[in-house]
């Protein structure tokens, strides 16, 4: 419909040229001045050139006659040609103006061409032409229109949009009609090509008919209809369209009919056979009566890349124009296509109230089968039961929907007043949903320039409710979620929204702007299990304990990457009476000569490392979290630290310190007493999700830890803690070198520095 609408905007514009050219010439009867006169309008009021070769022929009564000779019209403020022709003529009689009529007796229109663009902000080059009137009287009642006969020869039309790269031309657009009426049919003919980019588009189409026309009663008929459609579009190829039958609609006296219809199609979609037809064979509604035959539809697809078999029977109508009936309305699917397949039906019957505008489909049962082998489950069935009512006059809808498949059961209700642009409410309730059985597991593959578009939010206007008793996703476990959407102006808000969370609660909001592609979120976790979070969302056991985490972000751009790389706010993160798993720092202070005999580094999960309290507050800015106060108690150790978290280039630069607190000998130890006060940092660097781990030892000598170290092993290794580099396993004498008595010396394997790689494993 856009394209016929386009091929009329060039139409109509002639037209209005027209009657602004009959109003100048009902005080000067010349062509002359005519031509001056409106070349002159056009240049002051609309800064268009518009440029008439010849003089026009003009007359005014009893017909108002208007010859063109070839004519162009430019863009505003530009040499660039927005309408041309060759030639024009128009004949309006004079006297059924009078009483509304427009009687058209000549149309006669050759070389026509338009150029109409949408650029980039969405505006329309003829906006200045339509014009603020044209656009109030959108809804106006149409006019009474008679025309003797229409001839178009080799009309064209390009539309381009700026903002897409979308160009669709439509060319060699040839029109021949005899008097257009309601009562007598008259012979039409029509012929076209369509080309296009993005997609590509290569069409031929061609009509032969008889045709029946009243734009003011809304009469429409075409009789004996023969029309054809091949070509290419997109990924459809050796396209064949065949329509032939008689269809018929006068919508004021609510008279609808259809007899022999049929619509037969061809083609191959990629590199499948394509087929698909509609048949129906007799169809009459009236005010009083509705009647005919059923209706059969199909779709086939085969090949290598899908199979599609679809039908479609409807049962023969009943009722009248007021109260039409579809006993039986049913559509069966068995499609398949890169593993996944879809199989079931779908039924309903059908209420129409043809004047009023109104579609009632009460009670709508399917069947769906779906297979994936993308998905953890790999299949499922969905039972559902649903009702639609439309009231396109009044411009609302509204509807429900349920299901229950596996465990969950979902119901929704969902009503529009407003159904264009869509202004929308929706209740959805489900007690309980485990979306890891049906979401397909994430991909490996680098989607840091995934693009992220938000203009889909533009538009409608939603309000909403959800609610989910329990609900599983990615491992994580929720109960009680309740949540509230808001969408306008391109703006969708999701809040409030809360959830019981691992012994905790889970509340705050989201923004998704469309209007400068910007995300925002607030959240706040409070005392929610952390060992029990981390096991089920990232399969790690190595936490004990109750935390809170206040979050408070935004960022803005057009790809994951660009989104973290712009990611600003704070953040904030608790914990109190906790542990960490793997460990036991306590004993293995403790017990540091057994360290340093021994080779391995990997976690006891037997053993862990209490503490009393432990917490952490980030500054981001450009995706940059800073941290400066991490602080870890227990009775044992105090940890601090403080580095940048690089989360858009996914990169760690982080200094945390390890100190032993003054504490006496613990239960079946050694006395640490004397490391109190011993300081080992622990540099972390690289990948957020590999990170490099390094005692940082020159920190660590300057602070002395080493010499303490040494005091507690005690004896001969206390005497050869005297030389550092020793210690640290480095520029030790190779094997064959000379010790002071003139024996080869022995190259040991490592020193401290090397145990206490080992100790934090590392």
């Amino acid at each position: 419909m856009k394209l016929v609408k386009w091929t009329l905007y060039p139409v109509l514009g002639v037209v209005v040229l027209s009657i602004v050219g009959l109003g100048v010439a009902m005080t000067v009867v010349d062509g002359a001045f005519v031509k001056a006169r409106a070349a002159h309008w056009m240049k002051d009021e609309k800064q268009r050139t518009l440029t008439i070769e010849g003089t026009p022929n003009l007359s005014l009564f009893p017909v108002f006659r208007l010859s063109l000779g070839k004519t162009t019209l430019s863009e505003p403020k530009s040499d660039k040609v927005f309408v041309s022709l060759e030639s024009m003529e128009v004949a309006v009689r004079v006297m059924p103006l009078l009483s509304g009529t427009v009687a058209v007796d000549t149309l006669n229109l050759a070389g026509l061409n338009a150029n109409v663009v949408k650029d980039k902000s969405g505006r329309m080059n003829f906006a200045d032409l339509a014009g603020h009137e044209a656009r109030e009287s959108h809804d106006a009642e149409p006019p009474n229109v008679s025309v003797a006969g229409v001839n178009i020869d080799r009309a064209g039309l390009t539309y381009t949009d700026e903002a897409t790269g979308q160009v669709v031309s439509v060319g060699e657009f040839n029109l021949k009609t005899g008097r257009l009426d309601e009562n007598t049919p008259t012979p039409v003919s029509m012929s076209v090509q369509i080309g296009g980019r993005k997609p590509a588009i290569d069409l031929k189409a061609k009509l032969e008919g008889e045709a029946r026309f009243n734009l003011k009663r809304k009469v429409f008929a075409l009789s004996k209809l023969d029309a054809q459609v091949m070509g290419s579009a997109a990924t459809l190829r050796g396209l064949e369209v065949q329509a032939r039958g008689n269809l018929s609609a006068d919508a004021g006296r609510q008279v609808y009919a259809a007899e022999g219809f049929s619509v037969d199609v061809k083609g191959t979609l990629d590199r499948d056979q394509l087929t698909a037809s509609v048949s129906a064979p007799a169809l009459s509604i009236t005010p009083q009566k509705a009647s005919g035959q059923a209706v059969k539809a199909s779709v086939l697809v085969k090949g290598p890349q899908r199979n599609v078999d679809a039908k479609l029977d409807m049962a023969a109508v009943e009722g009248n124009a007021a109260a039409l009936s579809i006993p039986s309305l049913k559509v069966e699917l068995d499609a398949a296509a890169a593993g996944s397949s879809v199989k079931g039906s779908i039924a309903t019957a059908l209420q129409a109230n043809l004047k009023d505008r109104v579609l009632d489909l009460p009670k709508i049962v399917a069947s769906l089968a779906i297979t994936n082998p993308a998905i953890p489950q790999k299949s499922v069935t969905l039972p559902i039961e649903a009702a639609l009512k439309l009231d396109a006059g009044k411009g609302t809808g509204s509807g429900q929907v349920q299901t229950k498949f596996d465990d969950s059961t979902i119901r929704a209700k969902f009503g529009a007043t407003k159904l264009e642009p869509v202004v929308a409410s929706f209740d959805v309730a489900i007690d309980q949903l485990n979306l890891d059985r049906y979401l397909p597991k994430e991909s490996k593959a680098d989607k840091t320039d995934a693009k992220v578009d938000l203009s889909a939010l533009k538009g409608p206007t939603v309000n909403g409710k959800l609610e989910i008793g329990k609900l599983q996703a990615k491992g994580v476990k929720l109960e009680k979620l309740s949540a509230e959407m808001k969408l306008a102006n391109g703006r969708l808000e999701i809040a409030p929204y809360s959830a019981n969370l691992y012994g905790g609660t889970l509340g705050g909001g989201l923004v998704a702007d469309a209007n400068g592609n910007r995300i925002a979120v607030k959240e706040n976790v409070k005392n929610v299990d952390v060992g029990a979070l981390l096991r089920d969302a990232a399969q790690k056991d190595v936490l004990e304990g109750r935390g809170d985490v206040t979050l408070d972000v935004t960022t803005a751009g057009g790809t994951v990457s660009a989104l973290k790389k712009a990611l600003a706010g704070n953040a904030k993160v608790t914990m109190r009476e906790g542990a960490v798993k793997g460990v036991n720092l306590a004993d293995s202070f403790r017990n540091i000569k057994s360290i340093m005999g021994s080779k391995s580094s990997k976690p006891d999960m037997t053993k862990k490392t209490d503490f009393s309290e432990m917490g952490a507050s980030f500054v981001i800015k450009n995706g940059v979290a800073r941290n400066d106060d991490l602080s870890a108690k227990s009775p044992f150790l105090r940890l601090s630290g403080a580095g940048d978290i690089d989360i858009g280039n996914n990169r760690l630069d982080y200094l945390a310190k390890a100190s032993l607190v003054a504490t006496s000998k613990g239960s079946g130890g050694a006395d640490t007493s004397n490391l109190a006060g011993v300081t080992v940092p622990v540099k972390l660097s690289g990948p957020l999700d590999a990170p490099d781990w390094n005692i940082d030892y020159s920190a660590l000598i300057a602070a002395g830890g080493l010499g303490v170290a040494g005091a507690v092993i005690g004896g001969p290794a206390g005497a050869v803690i005297g030389g550092v580099r020793g210690l640290l396993g480095g520029d030790k004498p190779k094997d064959g070198a000379a010790k002071k008595d003139g024996s080869p010396e022995k190259k040991e394997e490592g020193g401290i520095g090397s145990k206490l790689k080992g100790l934090f494993g590392r």
